[in-house]
């Protein structure tokens, strides 16, 4: 402001313009890695590899940020721990950012969408990960305590003894039938006659309930602890065999009943005998191996003592009972006891209630073979199954005294986890189990209905109470309520919740809703059980019911073990253990058991890579649609009953060993880089050996009856069948076709169809709804879908250019590249050129990336400098070097066959590295894993116009050894001879050899540039890259400045002092700056233009030293 008294002002202008530096050298680094990885501290996902973040450019400053967000990087083994060289799935992109950033301290990342561990190799169709809080009962680990008691005499081997039994586990429902209570023991699910053998236990997960099975001597499944496994062993055994009696006719009393046995009897006629003195059944005989044996079904007795159920007591004639081989006493029946190690039952022949042969222990805990029920839940935070404990015990009061006795169940967390024995609370136990899971935390509470306007009507009423509580392992005694009397009105829910309160059962109060229903709650979180009083049932009309799912019952309420609907008096348990699922009417066990991890259905988009090379489903076409192979004509019906022969050596034979016949298909795997080599039989070649008349078929031929199409046909024989893989033998015969299976009208007849959706050695994408099941089948006659699988697996890696499909390696690598090249060709932040600087780029381990990365420079500008990648299996011999670097093979695109990108800000290097991973073993890592560090450590003593090569600036310092990987997957090293280095250097392709004295180093600094210019050396175009940005930075401030001689003079001198720097760092020879009148015309003024025009001689590096050598008489050179 202008002063109007005496003073000072002072202005400060700012007129320091000056171009700044470049932010150094930053590569962008292209990669592909396994998703979901840890970190480096293996404290949680590195967030580099999420789903969600893929595409992201992540700019990183460290190793250990690189680590922190992409995970180390991985290279894999096979099963000898032996390293895979050129593996598709190691992550040489991540690790060579890791070896660079050991030098530098700057280098952007970005991650393409592709989960390289979804490709590893797998024999079965992959499943998704299930639900965070997924149970699963692991029963391939699961021990259930079984021990089987063997009563013989302690002379006897193994007498007076348990030996533990491993069951068979059944979770398959098709080994499953619905059992008999007299035969079986039980109505529920039992194994099929068809499972198992004599002698076998089974426990059968086939509903909430678990059972337990032993199949006896009749070959009949009956339930552990049932009337019809009681009868299964001989309570009385007699010794001897085949005996002959004595006397005409005598007696022996069985539970005080009478048998006669005459003298002429024989064994079987004296157990028919006690059989039809019981024709209730309870006491039955059989002669087993001419021996008595006597029965009892455990449910009478000789006895009052109750410990003695079942009990049969013999006595009688001495000499018969001699002659029988029995002694006169009390025997007991076999006794299923259920307890904990430390309580082993009394069994032995010196107890007071000895056991005979086939008793049971279920020991319900784990010392000495004791049940431990593996339970898991899934945790979607680690991908991982936790173990949960899932302790026995035999009901909800024993396991809550158990588990939380101080505190009576108010400290057992949601979740946790108990396995009930005896479900029903038998007193002659059963061995049935229930998997219980802790709902909720405390208090228990369950809710009735609005009662007034329906319901409790006027009446009296009385309910019983009983509840669990701590330090106790029982329910309290049942305490009646006092008599409720009701009218009818709204106010009878205040009356029965006054009642149950003032019954004064510990923890155990009831309160009344806004909306006028009863709450019942046991604060301790412990059990309650409610009754009907047996006259009025008051606890229906208050709402209270049986909880069966979402639609139906009162939450936490159940009714009590061992009663039903059905029970009078209704009694209901109100418990936070639940067994069940809330989805659906029927009981659904909250847990799923079985010997795999428990998965859900394929993730929309998920790959596999089918590892299985020897299935291959093969059709033909019959010249009206494509047809199993067998079903061509009655001739191919005699064609290998396997399907196509995969070997690597010639078949003289089919695969059932008879003779081979004309049509007989050939998939030789000799060469499985180059698979499938497909040959046909042709048995009329006589006269000819059998190997030579095998045919090699044009697998690039799609268009004639001889070709052969790779495509995607079907699953399985059917669309119902097609959620599994079908059988290649039972393909054979099927004409069954997918809807999306290639349009047969397009095809010769005789042409063969590659089914690649069933055969193996591919990669393939789930595709949930694949099929239109409201549609009709065009390939099958126009069949109805809708009873079809919808969902199918897709083939990915897609077809050669020649029309072959990809296999092996091949499949995976084209998925792996199509997932980089769709990043690079479709992402917006890395073309962001203002926020993302960088100036180098590269994708390691990747050829088929070249064009793309020259596609994204020329998108920013041509700001960055590209190095690419040799192929890691190409062949140190000039004439493998020569036919890929001129392209022979007429590649489509770079890759393993051919070079066919050029561009002067693209540099390639030959060959491969050999070094360590983080994890020390040794890998094998592209030549841009060696050179990004090289340029880098080049930069950081010189300028980027320094060519990155030779002894000074171009040693390579994280690899040991150069060379390719052979055919075998080896590594064979290469030291580059003048003849390679120079077929190499003809072809601007840089060589990385080993020198004598200074070990590894870039010998090479050509671009790929198109003509011979300047530009077709690395210093130089980078040297442009350079000057591009500074231009770029030095000119943007003069921007809406007035076009005239002072800004031109401006930015002349900033110009030309950018120049005069580079002259003296020794980037140019010499330059020439313009920017006035004669370059900048009225014309381009008024166009609102300023032309600023720059020559420059940029300086070149010495590449070719040569040094002439005279020799000279004596006393010549002094005259010189």
């Amino acid at each position: 402001m202008a002063l109007t008294s005496p003073g000072v002002e002072v202005k400060v202008i700012n007129e320091s313009f000056y171009t700044p530096a470049e932010p150094g050298t930053t590569p962008m680094i292209f990669v592909a890695s396994a998703s979901n990885k840890l970190n480096a501290s293996g404290t949680g996902t590195a967030q580099g590899t999420l789903k969600a973040n893929a595409g992201k450019p992540y700019l990183l400053t460290s190793q250990r940020d690189l680590a922190d967000t992409f995970g180390d990087p991985l290279f894999y083994t096979d099963n000898n721990n032996n390293p895979i060289h050129a593996g598709e799935l190691n992550e040489y992109g991540l690790q060579a950012a890791y070896s660079y950033l050991g030098v530098s301290n700057r280098a952007w990342v970005v991650r393409a969408d592709i989960d390289l561990a979804e490709i590893a190799p797998t024999s079965d169709a992959p499943a998704a990960t299930p639900a965070a809080g997924t149970y699963w009962v692991d029963t391939q680990t699961s021990e259930f305590g079984i021990q089987e008691w063997n009563g013989a005499g302690v002379t006897t081997t193994g007498g007076q003894s348990f030996t533990a039994k491993t069951p068979i586990v059944i979770t398959d429902s098709t080994k499953l039938t619905d059992g008999s209570l007299v035969a079986n023991g039980t109505t529920g699910k039992m194994p099929k006659a068809t499972v198992g053998a004599i002698g076998d236990y089974a426990v059968v997960f086939g509903s909430t309930v678990v059972r337990l099975f032993y199949r006896n001597a009749s070959g009949v499944w009956v339930l552990v602890g049932s009337d019809a496994w009681t009868l299964s062993w001989a309570t009385v055994r007699g010794t001897k065999s085949n005996p002959s009696f004595s006397q005409t006719s005598t007696t022996f009393t069985i539970n005080g009943t009478t048998v006669t046995v005459a003298q002429s009897d024989i064994i079987s006629d004296v157990a028919s005998n006690i059989v039809s003195l019981f024709p209730t059944g309870n006491i039955s005989a059989k002669a087993v191996d001419g021996r008595l044996e006597i029965y009892s079904d455990g449910t009478d007795s000789a006895e009052a003592d109750s410990s003695a159920v079942g009990s049969i007591a013999i006595s009688g004639d001495a000499t018969l009972l001699g002659e029988l081989g029995i002694v006169a006493a009390t025997y007991y029946p076999p006794e299923l006891h259920i307890d904990k190690h430390t309580r082993v039952p009394s069994f032995k022949s010196s107890d007071t209630y000895s056991r005979p042969t086939g008793s049971v222990w279920l020991k319900t805990t784990e010392p000495g073979k004791g049940a431990r029920w593996r339970v898991k839940v899934w945790n979607d935070a680690t991908k991982l199954w936790d173990a949960v404990a899932a302790p026995l015990y035999k009901s909800n009061e024993e396991a809550l005294n158990s588990l939380d006795k101080l505190g009576g169940g108010s400290n057992i967390a949601a979740g946790n986890v108990y396995v009930q024995a005896n479900v029903a609370g038998d007193a002659q136990p059963l061995a049935t189990f229930k998997v219980f899971k802790r709902n909720a935390i405390a208090p228990t509470t369950i809710i009735g209905a609005s009662i007034g306007s329906n319901g409790v009507t006027a009446d009296t009423y009385q309910i019983g109470i009983q509840a669990t509580a701590p330090n106790s392992g029982t329910l309290s005694n049942i305490v009646l309520t006092g008599v409720i009397t009701t009218t009818g009105a709204s106010t009878d829910a205040d009356l029965i919740a006054a009642a149950i309160t003032n019954a004064n059962v510990p923890h155990v109060t009831a309160e009344v809703t806004t909306g006028n229903k009863v709450v019942v709650k046991h604060a301790k979180g412990g059990d309650i059980k409610l009754s009907d009083d047996g006259t009025n049932a008051v606890l229906g009309l208050m709402g209270f019911a049986h909880f069966a799912n979402v639609n139906s019952g009162t939450p936490n309420l159940y009714y009590e073990p061992g009663t039903d609907g059905d029970t009078a008096p209704l009694q209901l348990r109100a418990s936070l253990w639940k067994a069940t699922t809330n989805s659906s009417g029927t009981e659904v066990a909250f847990y799923t058991a079985s010997d795999d991890p428990v998965t859900a259905l394929t993730n929309d988009g998920a790959l596999w890579y089918n590892s299985i090379v020897d299935e291959v489903d093969i059709m033909i076409h019959n010249g009206t649609s494509w047809v199993g192979y067998h079903n061509f004509s009655a001739a191919y019906a005699d064609c290998d009953p396997n399907g196509p022969i995969v070997s690597a050596s010639t078949p003289l034979l089919q695969s059932d060993g008879t003779a081979l016949v004309t049509g007989d298909l050939w998939i030789s795997t000799a060469d499985l880089e180059n698979y499938p080599a497909i040959y046909k039989y042709n048995a009329e070649l006589q006269n000819t050996p059998i190997p030579n008349r095998w045919a090699l078929l044009d697998k690039a031929d799609q268009t004639s009856e001889e070709g052969i199409l790779f495509s995607d046909a079907r699953y399985n024989t059917a669309g119902a069948n097609s959620g599994t893989a079908g059988d290649i033998d039972a393909l054979l015969t099927s004409d069954y076709l997918d809807p999306d299976a290639p349009d047969p009208a397009l095809y010769p007849k005789g042409m063969l169809l590659w089914n690649l959706r069933r055969s193996g050695f591919n990669v393939k994408k789930f595709v949930r709804n694949a099929i239109d099941i409201n549609a009709d089948n065009g390939r099958t006659g126009d069949e109805a879908m809708g009873a079809y699988y919808p969902h199918r697996w897709v083939t990915e890696s897609g077809n050669q250019a020649d029309g072959s499909g990809s296999f092996g390696r091949k499949a995976q690598r084209k998925v792996i590249v199509q997932a980089l090249q769709a990043m690079l060709n479709s992402n917006d932040d890395i073309r962001d050129d203002e926020s993302r600087i960088f100036n180098l780029m590269a994708t390691p381990g990747y050829p088929e990336l070249i064009g793309e990365m020259i596609t994204l420079n020329y998108d920013r500008g041509l700001s960055a400098f590209v190095i690419g990648d040799t192929p890691a299996r190409l062949a140190s011999d000039a004439t493998s070097l020569n036919n890929w670097a001129t392209n022979q093979a007429l590649a489509p695109e770079d890759n393993d066959d051919g070079l066919t990108s050029r561009d002067e800000y693209f540099g390639i290097f030959y060959p491969w590295g050999f070094t360590s991973d983080n994890a020390g073993n040794n890998v094998v890592v592209p030549p841009s894993h060696m050179m990004l560090r090289t340029v880098a450590l080049s930069d950081q003593v010189s300028y980027p116009w320094f060519a990155p090569a030779g002894t000074r600036r171009g040693g390579i310092t994280n690899a040991t050894a150069t060379g390719f990987v052979d055919a075998e997957g080896e590594f064979v090293t290469v030291a580059l001879n003048e003849g390679q280095r120079d077929t190499l250097y003809a072809q601007a392709i840089n060589p990385i050899t080993f020198i004598s004295g200074a070990g590894l180093v870039n010998y090479g600094q050509k671009t790929r540039a198109r003509g011979s210019s300047a530009l077709d050396r690395i210093n130089v175009a980078r040297l442009v890259i350079y000057l591009r940005s500074q231009l770029n930075q030095l000119a943007k401030p003069y921007i809406f400045e007035p076009n005239d001689k002072i800004t031109r003079d401006e930015i002349k001198q900033a110009a030309e002092s950018l120049m005069l720097e580079l002259v003296g760092q020794r980037a140019l020879y010499d330059f020439l700056v313009v920017c006035d009148e004669s370059n900048n015309t009225p014309s381009r003024v008024d166009r609102n233009e300023l032309y600023l025009d720059i020559a420059i001689e940029p300086v070149k590096a010495v590449e070719f030293i040569y040094i002439p050598l005279r020799l000279k008489n004596t006393g010549e050179i002094a005259g010189l």
